[in-house]
């Protein structure tokens, strides 16, 4: 007997009535159109998925499809009040400015460095899950609200929304394919990708602990990415160049074009802001205490939560989300922070689908996902880098064949 939220193989006309309209608003041309209306970033079209990854019955997806601008402002208005609150706790402290006093004075500083360290990975939290689902338009029902909310976010965390828009659908569309994944081709090498037994690791525990520290390449990535595509020039999220075995933006889509007006506007915002409050010292201190330095040093700590998330999955040009896809379940406070991002596999077996009936997705996918052993990101992390695990496993393998051949 077939469970009722999977799909029936003898389904009656409604239902491929149902299966056709979701066909419908399937997006499968990757980074040769970006639609407003077709939110479903895919390689095939959904009757296709259904063959593969995608096990829901097509009346529950629908339902769980349902975008609400209530959940997004209260979602929004939450973690800006978590924000403030730690502001607040931070500004109770009386350690700004930053003097000898306050850096000598060891109760103040044992409350204030976890504290602020908190604040910087609330920023990042922004930059990474809020952004991301305003740029798939989960966020809110309302489509402009996501893009009013996805530029000031952009600004606010150094990030180029636009742009990870376009990459985070070619993402979506060959999910940890070694050709076309920016994910994989802006970090890695062509004969890192080509190593037999590449498994989407880190390359050695340094790389592994490098990228939580390695400040620079992060933020030249995202300066390049801005100021390359003002330049009119496409780049992946390198910012440097182009790596994927695709075409950049056709002249006829007009992407280049949009990347481009929207990144002379973030440049325009950021010299206002600079030019308004960084004409003393004392604006130049506030801005860099409450603004610039928690979004650099919030980058490990979010980048704790985001580095794995295909991590010693399927790397293959055949897209299937339950094998190339992790999911972890995580904290209360992280899932808020995250926007539930962190039900992984079930964002990219149904991008349509916003972030707060994710883990209604959850409960009906789990049985189904074959990465979801590692429950929380500390287990995630240390199955990784521990002896014997993902890296040592993806390195062994390389040697191996290495001798064999």
């Amino acid at each position: 007997m077939s469970s009722p939220d999977t799909v029936n193989t003898n389904a009656p006309a409604a239902d491929q009535d149902l299966t056709a309209m979701l066909d419908k608003m399937s997006d499968t041309k990757g980074l040769s159109n970006l639609s407003d209306t077709t939110e479903d970033w895919t390689d095939v079209k959904h009757s296709e998925r259904k063959k593969r990854d995608r096990i829901l019955a097509d009346g529950v997806v629908l339902k769980l499809m349902q975008k609400s601008d209530y959940q997004g402002f209260k979602r929004l208005f939450e973690n800006l009040a978590i924000m403030a609150a730690t502001a607040y706790a931070i500004n109770r402290l009386e350690v700004y400015p930053l003097g000898v006093d306050a850096l000598t004075d060891w109760h103040k500083m044992a409350i204030f460095v976890p504290l602020y360290l908190f604040y910087g990975f609330q920023f990042q939290a922004f930059a990474f899950a809020g952004q991301h689902e305003f740029l798939h338009g989960n966020a809110f029902k309302t489509k402009r609200y996501n893009d009013y909310v996805l530029f000031i976010f952009s600004c606010v965390c150094f990030e180029f929304g636009t742009h990870e828009r376009l990459m985070h659908k070619q993402h979506h569309t060959f999910t940890n394919n070694i050709d076309k994944d920016p994910e994989l081709t802006s970090y890695f090498s062509r004969d890192e990708l080509e190593t037999p037994g590449f498994r989407n690791v880190p390359l050695g525990r340094y790389p592994y602990f490098k990228q939580f520290f390695d400040v620079w390449s992060t933020w030249s990535c995202r300066v390049l990415r801005i100021i390359n595509s003002a330049r009119g020039i496409p780049v992946d999220y390198s910012g440097r160049g182009w790596s994927m075995k695709t075409e950049p933006y056709s002249p006829e889509s007009g992407l280049m074009q949009s990347l481009q007006a929207v990144a002379r506007k973030q440049l325009l915002v950021y010299a206002l802001v600079f030019g308004i409050f960084g004409q003393t010292k004392e604006g130049l201190a506030a801005l860099a205490f409450w603004w610039f330095v928690p979004v650099i040093i919030g980058y490990p700590a979010v980048n704790y939560v985001r580095n794995l998330e295909h991590a010693d999955c399927e790397v293959s040009k055949e897209m299937n989300c339950l094998k190339n896809t992790r999911t972890v379940e995580s904290n209360w406070l992280t899932r808020q922070l995250l926007w539930d991002t962190n039900f992984h596999v079930e964002h990219h077996a149904y991008p349509m689908v916003p972030f707060f009936n994710l883990h209604k997705l959850h409960e009906l996918m789990d049985g189904h996902i074959i990465h979801n052993e590692t429950k929380h990101f500390s287990a995630q992390n240390w199955a990784c880098v521990k002896p014997g695990g993902w890296i040592d496993q993806q390195a062994s393998f390389a040697e191996e064949h290495a001798k064999a051949s």
